[in-house]
């Protein structure tokens, strides 16, 4: 079984409106909310032998906070082509992934990051997928199971197991 997590970036600042989007950084709230899910993904014991993260500054910022505390990965791939791609790229991409890898984490952009999870998915009536389909926010994740053993059969559709916003576990803390 190969176990596919998808996230969106932590919410970024607008603060200087000039900086060019790519470049932006993380806020306040993208930060603690980037520690949050680290928490949850710590709690679960979540293993990801393999990221995938645009080299959006953002996107990478949020990865940083997840590696103060998970395990670290056997191989991490930033790269510029996943900023602003299309999903059916990024799909390619994860169908290029060596099978010796069974658990994967991309950091991404939306509307990437649900067009993805839309297309990979066949349990579309499923609560999680009627949440993500209304709104996929920042710092969020979903986790998409596939009962197969290779990357390059992603277009079979998983099921969605999980789909955790940071407002999830702040109401779950209250």
């Amino acid at each position: 079984m190969l176990e596919l997590y998808v996230m969106r970036h932590a919410k970024s600042s607008w603060e200087d409106i000039n900086l060019e989007d790519y470049k932006r950084p993380l806020n306040k709230r993208g930060k603690k909310n980037a520690k949050m899910i680290c928490e949850f993904f710590v709690k679960k014991k979540y293993y990801f032998d393999y990221i995938l993260v645009s080299s959006s500054k953002r996107t990478v910022k949020t990865l940083k906070i997840l590696l103060k505390k998970i395990d670290k990965p056997k191989k991490i791939i930033s790269t510029k082509k996943l900023y602003l791609t299309s999903e059916d790229k990024i799909i390619n991409i994860i169908k290029k992934i060596p099978k010796k890898f069974k658990s994967v984490l991309l950091i991404n952009h939306e509307p990437t990051v649900r067009n993805l999870v839309r297309l990979v998915s066949k349990n579309q009536n499923s609560n999680h997928f009627k949440l993500l389909n209304n709104k996929f926010p920042t710092a969020a994740f979903a986790k998409i199971n596939f009962n197969f053993n290779s990357w390059n059969h992603i277009d079979k559709k998983g099921l969605i197991k999980e789909f955790i916003r940071p407002k999830d576990l702040q109401d779950s803390k209250e």
